[in-house]
């Protein structure tokens, strides 16, 4: 889920098709769609014009499979501009909550990353949190 500083909203996720874009609004991307968890270099969000951006939820779904991320050894990393890699994990073992809101990007003069690691029930309950304001649909991936 991401916000511009122009006030510009949405979300990039393989569901609905919406991986973005790297040469256009909202110039953040995202490579592809890995329901396996078995593709070497996982799914991969790219943001092209950081200064743009007002703050971004980076976040995390089980779709179907797994009862909660702890089962699956769910990791997220966030390699920075300067090479330095941080690794998160997503293990909310037992919470059985498929939506893990795992960081979010905050511009304040200066773009910062704060780990949020909360646990939801679905996109609806993670948007209430965080406010971003979306109506949300059911949807398939199927």
């Amino acid at each position: 889920m991401y916000e511009l500083t122009d006030g510009t909203k949405g979300v990039i996720q393989p569901l609905g098709n919406s991986f973005g874009s790297k040469t256009s609004i909202p110039f953040i991307f995202l490579d592809k769609d890995d329901r396996s968890g078995n593709i070497s270099d996982g799914e991969n969000l790219f943001i092209y014009k950081p200064e743009i951006i007002k703050r971004v939820l980076f976040f995390a779904l089980i779709y179907k499979g797994a009862s909660d991320f702890n089962s699956v050894n769910a990791k997220m990393f966030f390699k920075i501009s300067n090479g330095e890699t941080v690794a998160l994990d997503l293990d909310n073992s037992g919470t059985n909550k498929p939506f893990c809101a795992a960081a979010l990007l905050n511009n304040l003069g200066a773009l910062s990353i704060q780990k949020e690691a909360k646990y939801f029930s679905g996109h609806s309950d993670a948007d209430d949190h965080y406010g971003f304001g979306f109506k949300w649909v059911v949807g398939s991936k199927d």
